[in-house]
């Protein structure tokens, strides 16, 4: 299934939104790190399991590290 869904995290260890983890966000970072910045993973939600691809996008003066990728909905078995 082609990717139809954004999502976009944003790695401020400082504030993060409710529901993220430190540890969530030191786990992209070596995973995408260690893959020329770019990884899948699966995210599970309330309406399914869906699986992408992220890619960090490095801090800059006027904004902070993000992770930002598409993502598709797995088939339900």
């Amino acid at each position: 299934m082609a990717p139809n869904k954004r999502l976009t995290i944003i790695a401020d260890t400082h504030h993060l939104p409710k529901g993220t983890l430190a540890e969530d966000i030191d786990a992209l970072t070596q995973a995408c790190t260690q893959n020329a910045g770019a990884c899948e993973v699966e995210v599970t939600t309330p309406h399914g399991l869906m699986r992408g691809t992220l890619t960090m996008k490095s801090a800059t003066l006027l904004r902070r590290r993000t992770f930002e990728g598409s993502f598709a909905y797995l088939p339900r078995a």
